[in-house]
């Protein structure tokens, strides 16, 4: 599914039954997996908790993320948290105003309160797609987010390009891995 255009249908085919001749039938119908897939009407999708161990340069840092559609998603701030004092701080700034979020990267992050603290909520989540502005060093980028229990997750491969970070996976170990030096 990764490798497909997003404007690509998808199809299950259902076996009906067989045949006369010996043979099945089969049925193409719209792909009706029960996944966090984003419900493009209300532009809200589901949230699983991440249940994966993450490790920033190597330390064990424990957030607050989720899956939707097979993504990690952070909380903007708890990654400034996590990233500050690295070579790839970044600041966060909100402006209710523009109902802008504004990032400056290589600027240390100003906590706001509640960084990198778990809400407790255990379960799967409601999550809104974002219609925010956000703005890298005084200019707009487009990045996917959504709005969960309050707050602004950001899938965390786009933060990683967007800052020139590494992310890695492996499976072996349910790891995330951030490199600040890759």
């Amino acid at each position: 599914r990764d490798f497909l255009p997003s404007n690509t249908a998808m199809f299950e085919v259902q076996v009906i039954g067989g045949s006369a001749s010996g043979g099945t039938t089969a049925e193409l119908k719209p792909e009706t997996t029960p996944d966090a897939k984003p419900d493009s009407k209300t532009k809200t999708a589901s949230a699983s908790p991440t249940a994966s161990k993450v490790l920033i340069n190597g330390k064990e840092i424990s957030f607050e993320a989720y899956n939707i559609s097979d993504n990690n998603y952070f909380k903007l701030r708890d990654l400034a948290a996590a990233l500050n004092g690295s070579e790839k701080s970044f600041e966060v700034k909100w402006d209710d105003a523009k109902n802008a979020i504004s990032l400056e990267s290589g600027q240390a992050y100003t906590p706001a309160g509640g960084e990198l603290q778990a809400s407790g909520k255990s379960t799967v989540q409601t999550a809104t797609a974002t219609d925010s502005k956000i703005y890298l060093d005084g200019k707009e980028v487009q990045l996917t987010a959504y709005n969960i229990g309050g707050n602004n997750y950001f899938k965390l491969r786009d933060i990683g390009k967007l800052f020139d970070f590494g992310v890695t996976w492996n499976g072996k170990s349910n790891t995330i891995e951030v490199d600040t030096s890759a």
